[in-house]
């Protein structure tokens, strides 16, 4: 990823008469200037020179002593500057959406478009964001900048969910000769995520592997830690953990078994993927593919649990079955908790702090309740009537069988 810092070619004026009230201002511009020295060594006027606006901006309804605010182009920018830096965004959004109300033609315009761009990403105003970056990156005069923008708009192009302008963009960044592997890598990660969410699964496995493959041409053998490789492998792992839950499993039986060998196939490269993820040990990447690693398995059960039964199932037949089904599926369930707790473990390792991490929280929570009672739950033939039992169907024959014998 290109670096992305608060202050890109910030420009910092060597002489300024700034946070002057206007009158004094106006008396002291000549002597902001340079002395021209005639032919005849006698002093003449002072050369111009080119300031920055100040304003001075009037309201009556404040307080007395705070009616009058006077400010420049200058002081907005460095005061957004050490907003981003103290991490205080809204505050950041605030200084810099000034400046460009203010001061659209300010010479701090272009960069503070970039760096609102930042900070509205940052306060994950994703549509916003991508807007102030394809400015920045029209009004850019050097390719190395006009770039800048443009890889900072497609990423928030995907996060916004304009997936075909996002597509869009890279189609024509891909074939550019510019760009250095790294970057290849990244387009075709951003590409292959536009095309997941659409649904155009082929398309997009085929861009993430390609990602995967400049990455590895661009930093092996120092492939560690590597956020690109990593998140690669996490969409990839998402594309098979999509296709595993859209496997419906359906009657008759013969059907619903190729079904269910299907949805085993996808799960299993979905996890594969996860794992590999993880195995990068990126702090971000890892946290989130832990997460996810155990939401497959909660899957999983909850899409086994809502299979097709038979129509002729009565009552008493369906809560034997389903009473079943969760004993047979529990360690799924088990399986998914002991991988939130090592998510959680993990993060406490890693120092991670994400919306992954409070999402396992509130997971493993939901899931320890849900195994509890399970657990507590009483067979149905102990609350049924005398006499009563379940008709012997294709999941509970063999159960009904053993009891009758048992």
């Amino acid at each position: 990823m290109k670096n992305t810092h608060s202050h890109r070619n910030a420009a910092t004026p060597a002489l300024t008469c700034r946070r002057l009230p206007l009158y004094l201002l106006l008396a002291l511009a000549a002597g902001c200037g340079r002395s021209h020295v005639r032919a005849d060594g006698l002093s003449g006027p002072p050369d111009p020179v080119e300031m920055e606006a100040m304003l001075i901006e009037v309201d009556p309804d404040a307080p007395p002593g705070g009616q009058i605010t006077a400010y420049d182009a200058q002081q907005l920018f460095e005061d957004g500057q050490a907003a981003f830096e103290r991490q205080d965004f809204a505050a950041c959004d605030q200084h810099y959406g000034k400046l460009l109300d203010r001061f659209p033609r300010s010479r701090y315009a272009p960069s503070t478009l970039y760096n609102r761009g930042l900070c509205l990403e940052q306060l994950r105003q994703h549509t916003q964001a991508a807007v102030h970056f394809r400015r920045y990156a029209q009004l850019s005069t050097e390719l190395r900048d006009r770039r800048d923008g443009e890889f900072r708009w497609g990423y928030n192009l995907v996060m916004s969910g304009d997936y075909a302008g996002a597509i869009h963009l890279y189609d024509e960044l891909l074939p550019a000769a510019d760009l250095g592997k790294a970057d290849l890598a990244e387009c075709h990660l951003r590409r292959g995520t536009a095309l997941l969410r659409l649904g155009r699964y082929g398309e997009a496995e085929r861009d993430l592997k390609k990602s995967m493959q400049r990455v590895n041409e661009a930093y092996a053998p120092h492939l560690t830690g590597n956020d690109l490789l990593a998140e690669a492998h996490f969409r990839r792992a998402e594309i098979y953990q999509r296709l595993t839950h859209e496997v419906g499993l359906k009657l008759p039986v013969a059907s619903m078994k190729g079904d269910l060998a299907d949805k085993v196939k996808f799960f299993r490269q979905s996890q594969s993927s996860y794992i590999d993820a993880l195995n990068v040990q990126h702090s971000y990447w890892a946290t989130a593919a832990g997460l996810k690693l155990g939401e497959l398995y909660e899957e999983f059960y909850q899409d086994v649990m809502q299979a097709q039964v038979p129509d002729d199932f009565d009552l008493l037949t369906k809560r034997f079955y389903f009473f079943e089904l969760r004993k047979q599926l529990q360690p799924l369930l088990e399986q998914s908790l002991t991988i939130y707790e090592k998510n959680i473990t993990m993060s406490e390792r890693l120092g991670a702090q994400n919306e992954w991490v409070t999402e396992t929280e509130t997971r493993l929570s939901r899931l320890r309740a849900l195994i509890e009672e399970n657990q507590r739950e009483a067979s149905p033939l102990d609350e049924a009537p005398p006499g009563a039992e379940p008709k012997a169907g294709p999941s509970t024959a063999r159960s009904a069988k053993a009891r009758k014998t048992g």
